[in-house]
């Protein structure tokens, strides 16, 4: 399948120039040659995150510019899903924002569009014909290469709260580990108070943690999960998430080391994985 990569244009195979205009309106100018010379009844995937709304416009510029020179079979592959985590109306007066970012990207009628670890199920339930990426490859790959740098040992993965626990009994499943230590915590949607960090599991002695999440922002309920961990014993504790924001930076009290792609933004000074690889 050939790809029109938004992320790493260097590896695209539909060259093309990106600018903005003075009202910052985003623009794209696809260079012609390139596209001609492939075949339009083939596949053809935009990879692309959708970290803003002018990330989000590119996409259907393009879409709309295939669909002129009749591109039959054109894909949307996201790293990140801008108001993911808005899967329902939290508070009155408030919006479904994702409600409203899938109607425009059903609008434009793609193929088939694929979503890396998109925060919950509600995404691919609103998104037509939407497939979801899971991150089991991606933790695989941190595992290897956190033990490969590191002596080995007794090692948990670890759920922060209700949501990640949904998926972290199938990825344990398809890594073949038995240790899952499931945490909880409060947090007060108006204020976004995060408090009463716990969970059953009483001895973590010596152990390492590894958190599994989808997204990390500003990081207060992995500093809170990661403090009560290292009171029950555990050794190291270890952050992995598929979506690195870190809106206050990449250090987190307690936490030891951080693990993240590039799905959200390119990442300095951090285990980052290229994204590329888990979309492919």
């Amino acid at each position: 399948m050939k790809t029109f990569n938004l992320i790493n244009p260097d590896r695209s195979d539909i060259r093309y120039s990106v600018m903005t205009f003075p009202d910052s309106q985003p623009h794209i100018k696809i260079d012609t040659a390139s596209a001609n010379i492939l075949d339009k009844t083939e596949p053809l995937r935009i990879l692309t995150r959708v970290s803003n709304a002018n990330d989000l416009l590119l996409a259907l510029f393009i879409k709309n510019t295939l669909d002129y020179w009749e591109f039959e079979k054109v894909e949307l592959h996201i790293s990140y899903l801008l108001a993911a985590r808005m899967d329902r109306v939290m508070l009155d007066g408030e919006p479904f924002s994702l409600r409203v970012m899938a109607g425009i990207i059903n609008q434009a009628n793609f193929r088939k569009v694929k979503i890396f670890d998109p925060h919950s199920e509600v995404s691919t339930a609103l998104i037509d014909r939407s497939y979801a990426i899971t991150n089991h490859e991606y933790v695989s790959d941190v595992l290897t290469d956190y033990f490969a740098k590191n002596k080995g040992g007794d090692y948990a993965l670890v759920s922060p709260d209700g949501g990640a626990l949904k998926k972290i009994h199938k990825l344990a499943h398809y890594l073949n580990v038995e240790n899952v230590v499931e945490c909880m915590k409060e947090r007060d949607v108006r204020t976004g108070a995060l408090t009463s960090f716990k969970t059953t599991t009483e001895n973590l002695s010596g152990q390492i943690c590894f958190i599994i999440d989808d997204i990390c922002d500003g990081g207060g309920t992995f500093a809170g999960t990661a403090k009560m961990l290292k009171e029950k014993g555990a050794s190291k504790v270890i952050l992995v998430v598929s979506h690195g924001i870190f809106s206050k930076g990449t250090k987190i009290e307690s936490v030891d080391e951080i693990y993240s792609t590039d799905s959200f933004k390119p990442l300095e000074g951090l285990n980052c994985f290229g994204i590329e690889k888990y979309l492919y």
